[in-house]
């Protein structure tokens, strides 16, 4: 999986782990992904790349599937939020956020499509604000759109549903994570999100993890295409 040495992606390789797998967390920092696999123990291998660059995902994928003799669950979960304001984009910012939750996405999971095996599961993370929108950052909530429509139009590939390959997407809401954390370090501004939320309060990472080892199951053999959003009720107000 990408972006598994924190946050949602942490947690999810902490419950595949405790299922019996085994996980690959691919990462551009080495000194957190060694901190991420000293947790989850040996069972997880640390797989450094950057998920911006195809050329490294596709030697992570060739590297992780020796290792592992095949790949059976994707998890595209890399992804950054913290953008300049619109007016303030420069091309560069725009390209540098786009390569990451969009171009990441697509590479991550062309450059393991190899490496499946039939029945594989591929999961997106997507994200609330594309449904919603996201007031004074455009860029994010497109980003997120386009993950959306890439999973569902992977999923009606004739390319993966020939081998029974299953896409999904896992869309959180506020959620707490090391990345929201430093964002919202400000208690009213904590405060002011929990109170958007109809359940009020903001999401754990585990909560979504859950959802991301249901859709890695057999348990959703019959589920392509989806989106399951896990976000207390955040999309319906």
């Amino acid at each position: 999986m990408t972006g598994g040495s924190s946050g949602i992606g942490l947690e999810a390789a902490r419950l595949f782990i405790e299922d019996g797998m085994r996980v690959a967390i691919i990462g551009r920092e080495q000194a957190r992904l060694d901190a991420a696999c000293a947790v989850l123990g040996a069972n997880a291998l640390a797989v450094r790349a950057d998920v911006a660059r195809p050329d490294e995902l596709a030697a992570a994928m060739k590297g992780i599937a020796e290792q592992f003799g095949g790949i059976d669950i994707v998890f595209a979960n890399a992804g950054v939020s913290d953008v300049p304001p619109f007016a303030d984009t420069t091309e560069a910012a725009f390209d540098a956020f786009m390569n990451i939750n969009v171009k990441g996405v697509f590479f991550t999971v062309m450059h393991a499509l190899p490496w499946l095996r039939d029945g594989a599961s591929v999961i997106l993370t997507g994200s609330v604000a594309a449904r919603k929108g996201r007031p004074g950052d455009p860029l994010y909530a497109a980003s997120k759109g386009a993950v959306r429509s890439l999973g569902r139009t992977l999923a009606v590939s004739e390319e993966l549903l020939a081998r029974r390959i299953r896409v999904n997407v896992v869309t959180p809401g506020a959620t707490r994570t090391p990345l929201t954390a430093a964002a919202t370090e400000n208690l009213d501004v904590h405060d002011y999100v929990a109170a958007m939320v109809p359940m009020g309060r903001w999401g754990e990472a585990r909560e979504i993890a859950q959802a991301v080892r249901f859709l890695a199951s057999d348990a959703s053999s019959y589920i392509t295409g989806e989106e399951i959003t896990v976000d207390g009720g955040l999309a319906h107000v």
